[in-house]
């Protein structure tokens, strides 16, 4: 392995330095003034550090991205110390340039070293360093116009691949639709990152004029660019060699060199273009523009309107890669005539340097930026290919045991985005989206996450508004595309883009042309209401998003456990059904589903309509055992924290595992649990759930606990204030108290919090944390008590 990489890296090359071409670019930006001198501001390294990782893999300092951009002590030195860099690259502490370099295998071929993809890790510093040199380049290039347009790789602000083949389509549809001829080639670079000269990495910065010291300081790190490798196998078994020079390619890793080697390869435009050959596009109101090639990093498609034009253009890239000493990887370059709407026979391209670029035939497709072609795009089979990729990384997700926020997080981040790239390049219809929406609910389904009855919209809702949080596919694919739609038509300073947009017949699913016929989107707000208002119509799921409307309910509180999604996936779908009235009760089979029987009573107490609402909040069976220990779980976070607070326990312990004990007492407070009060006069309610006495200021508080169903929260509340009016006045005179609050606690069975119970608590020194552990607790129980009731 080390030989292997040993051979690639430490081998020293150098570019032609008497190119004709070198000259010619030059002389094309003499009239560019040269870039001021460079000095790093602390603003500088906020800036760099800010768009940091928190907790990407560390370098050899071991230091993780999160101290830096948290300790912003260190930024005004760091500029400090790396504009002293900048003025004497000796300065710079040669262990800031080494690197650890980690293998991982490509396929199962483990045996072959050119199998493996090297990843390497820089020191935090360096690539802090690296990051903001690279912002003070890119701002001498973009005001002076020095990359090329046909250039996306690392351009700021553009929409990357899916601009390049946003236009490839364009070019290739309007050849196919005019029946016009087509030549193209597809250009790759055998290790084109590991390839390229420092000779020409050092030349390239000069001839763009960039600042002197700023190339000194870049020409010293590349003399001293080293890195190890490290390769795991096994069970903790791991191979790790010497430090092997970089005499080389780019040192990958840090956030210049995808902007240096960009820069590296930026002369090939000017000498394609130069040419004089290329396809015409041709746009409406008599705009054209030739296009020779396109470029994306190192990934090269070219165009021409004949063979012997490609030819040209082939060997003119030919002459350019061989004068900065890289190679074509033959394997993967190909050619492709186009005539006709078919693609034509040919023998393929001889190159000067030896080696043939090989041609495609009509059942051969490509790979380009990740997406398959052939002489168009092929839509059908990308489709497909994406769906099966998105489902099983779906199931592999949903097999995962993850709880219900990081299930939902890792599906938005993991499994949709193999879809989302797609989004404006290839023609997705809403019924198929829709298909695939339906599939994963059916999946979803399928491993207990969502009742297959509940609410489709709290599906895709946000979390905070009742919603499951889950990307809403239809939505973000039109939003793609309105974006992408959007870039186009706001570039009217590029001639190539103003011709693409010009060019753009129905050819593309951007359909430029007709930008202006088409309804925008609504915004993301108003998407959310609309769909909010859709859930609240429907008459059975609707009554749950009604009662969260109400004024009394804390609607952000009401949400949080979803928000914070901290239980299992499958408690949080059934959780989700109970509160859409969705479960197999008898009333709900008899009359919403309508499976024939004729007896809805509850099968426990045979007294009242089994309903979601009568086995959650309001069986006799179930209140002496079901729902007072659902109760005394809540009074329990209660009292411990309580006990905690004032000093009375100082260990806690899980709620479920706390024993009470009747009467706790320090010199400053007193706390009774489920005590009688006696009282001189008899009074009908004198057993409060808690009572805490706090001595030094005579103020006793009268704590007792609710968990109703959802529409009899506020009559819970009323009545608790009511019922202990009267020992409240008793406890006020017999214990001589200045003061006595009556508090009632109260959470509905499906957890919805009213304003009261957040300020109740707030009066009590308890915390927000608390009531959101209290909210959980009556979830799990509620869920439980559904669960065992129904048999489920």
């Amino acid at each position: 392995m080390e030989k292997f990489w040993r051979s690639i890296w430490s081998k020293e090359v150098s570019h032609e330095e008497n190119a004709t071409w070198i000259a010619k670019e030059e002389q094309r930006i003499l009239e560019i003034p040269q870039m001021p001198h460079v000095e790093i501001t602390d603003e500088d390294v906020t800036q760099a550090v800010y768009k940091s990782l928190n907790w990407k893999a560390t370098g050899p300092d071991k230091i993780h991205n999160f101290w830096l951009k948290k300790l912003t002590v260190l930024h005004k030195p760091l500029a400090m110390c790396f504009t002293s860099f900048i003025r004497d690259p000796q300065q710079m502490p040669s262990y800031l340039t080494i690197g650890i370099t980690y293998l991982l295998p490509k396929d199962a071929n483990t045996q072959d070293p050119a199998k493996y993809r090297p990843i390497t890790c820089l020191s935090t510093i360096y690539k802090t360093l690296t990051s903001c040199l690279s912002n003070k380049i890119y701002q001498h290039l973009d005001y002076h116009s020095l990359l090329a347009t046909e250039q996306q790789g690392c351009i700021k602000r553009s929409q990357g691949c899916k601009e390049q083949l946003t236009i490839d389509s364009v070019v290739t549809g309007q050849a196919y639709k005019k029946s016009r001829r087509l030549h193209m080639a597809y250009i790759d670079y055998k290790k084109a990152f590991d390839s390229v000269p420092h000779s020409w990495l050092g030349k390239v910065l000069k001839l763009y004029k960039i600042d002197p010291e700023v190339v000194s300081l870049l020409e010293c790190f590349m003399t001293n660019w080293a890195t190890s490798l490290h390769l795991n196998y096994g069970i903790n078994q791991k191979i790790t060699t010497g430090y092997i020079p970089i005499r080389r390619g780019i040192f990958q890793g840090d956030s210049l060199s995808p902007l240096w080697f960009c820069l590296a390869l930026n002369p090939l435009s000017s000498l394609l273009n130069e040419t004089g050959h290329g396809f015409l596009i041709k746009g409406a109101e008599g705009y054209h523009r030739k296009l020779t090639h396109l470029m994306y990093m190192d990934d090269i498609k070219i165009y021409a309107a004949n063979e012997r034009e490609l030819r040209t253009l082939l060997h003119c890239t030919e002459q350019f890669s061989s004068d900065i000493n890289m190679s074509f990887g033959l394997e993967k370059c190909r050619t492709m005539n186009v005539y006709r709407r078919r693609i034509e026979p040919s023998t393929g391209v001889d190159l000067q340097t030896g080696g043939t670029i090989g041609v495609m035939t009509e059942n051969d497709t490509y790979k380009y930026l990740g997406i398959l072609q052939s002489h168009r795009i092929q839509h059908g089979e990308i489709r497909s290919k994406m769906i099966e990729v998105y489902n099983q990384r779906l199931k592999g997700i949903l097999s995962s045991g993850l709880n219900g926020r990081n299930l939902v997080k890792a599906i938005n981040t993991f499994a949709i985005p193999v879809l989302t790239y797609t989004f404006g390049i290839v023609n997705w219809s809403d019924t198929e989206l829709e298909r695939v929406e339906r599939s994963t609910r059916v999946m979803l389904t399928k491993y207990l996450v969502h009742h297959p009855k509940s609410a489709v919209e709290r599906v895709t809702l946000p979390r905070a508004k009742g919603g499951r949080g889950l990307i809403d596919i239809r939505r973000l694919c039109a939003k793609q595309v309105q974006s992408l739609r959007s870039y186009f038509l706001s570039r009217t300073s590029s001639s190539l883009h103003h011709v693409v947009t010009k060019a753009d017949d129905r050819l593309t699913t951007l359909d430029l042309l007709h930008a202006d016929n088409i309804q925008s989107l609504e915004t993301d707000a108003e998407y959310k209401e609309a769909k909010l208002r859709q859930w609240a119509s429907k008459p059975l799921h609707g009554r749950f998003a009604n009662e969260l409307t109400q004024p009394y309910v804390d609607i952000e509180a009401s949400n949080n456990w979803l928000k914070h999604g901290e239980i299992f996936a499958e408690t949080e779908g059934f959780m989700v059904a109970i509160q859409d009235q969705v479960m197999p009760t008898k009333n709900y089979l008899r009359f919403i589903v309508k499976t024939g029987i004729e007896d809805d009573q509850c099968r426990r107490c045979h007294q009242k309509p089994e309903t979601i609402q009568h086995i959650t909040g309001g069986c006799q069976v179930l209140a002496g055992t079901e729902y007072t220990q659902r109760h005394d779980n809540v009074a329990k976070i209660i009292h411990q924290e309580l006990a905690v607070q004032h000093g009375l326990l100082k260990e806690t312990e899980p709620y479920w595992k706390y024993n009470p004990s009747p009467v706790l007492e320090n010199d400053s407070a007193q706390l009774y649990w489920d005590r009688s009060v006696l009282t001189d006069r008899t009074v009908e309610h004198n057993r409060p759930d808690i009572i805490l006495v706090e001595k030094e200021e005579k103020r006793t508080w009268l704590l007792d606990i609710g968990i109703p169903n959802s529409h009899n929260v506020q009559k819970y509340i009323t009545e608790k204030m009511v019922k202990y009016q009267r020992l409240a006045e008793e406890i006020r005179q017999l214990r001589r108290q200045q003061q006595v609050h009556i508090v009632p606690l109260i959470l509905s069975t499906t957890g919805i919090v009213p304003k009261s119970l957040t300020e109740n608590l707030a009066k009590l020194g308890i915390s927000v944390r608390v009531r959101n552990k209290i909210q959980k607790a009556v979830i799990l129980d509620t869920t439980a008590i559904v669960r065992r009731h129904l048999s489920i």
